[in-house]
């Protein structure tokens, strides 16, 4: 390439350059990759006054904290970690929730969230959830 007065030298790029790192990158975040994430799984529900009705479509057990939804807004909870504590529902079952259970719940509530999440082992600590995951269902 000739220097010409007035342009400027444009430079060869390797246009696989840049593949190369992002696939290192790829392998190395597959290789680290939490064996415990997310485990596949469906929680279904329905509102049959005066209950709601959960049913597991998953292939492990599912926890489950239940809030009307307004007071979610102004409420801390914690995921239950304990599985000989915690609500939860086996492989193919369906649990009825009162509405009455529903935290924040008064007479009048439009809406309910379902969190749900599954637990897994965290090592020599208690279990944790894998990720926790909300169904908005109108009452």
């Amino acid at each position: 390439m000739c220097d010409v007065p007035g342009f400027r030298r444009v430079y060869g790029y390797d246009r696989y350059a840049m593949t190369r790192p992002s696939l290192a990158l790829l392998a190395l975040s597959l290789a680290c990759a939490n064996p415990a994430g997310p485990i596949g799984g469906r929680l279904t529900v329905r509102a049959a006054p005066p209950v709601l009705e959960l049913t597991n479509q998953g292939a492990a057990p599912i926890y489950f904290f239940t809030i009307e939804r307004g007071a979610a807004a102004y409420t801390d909870w914690v995921p239950c970690t304990d599985s000989s504590r915690c609500a939860g529902i086996t492989i193919g079952q369906t649990a009825s929730v009162p509405y009455t259970q529903i935290a924040g719940y008064a007479p009048g509530a439009r809406e309910a969230i379902v969190y749900w999440w599954h637990l897994v082992a965290s090592g020599p600590s208690p279990s944790r959830p894998d990720s926790i995951r909300a169904v908005v269902v109108a009452l």
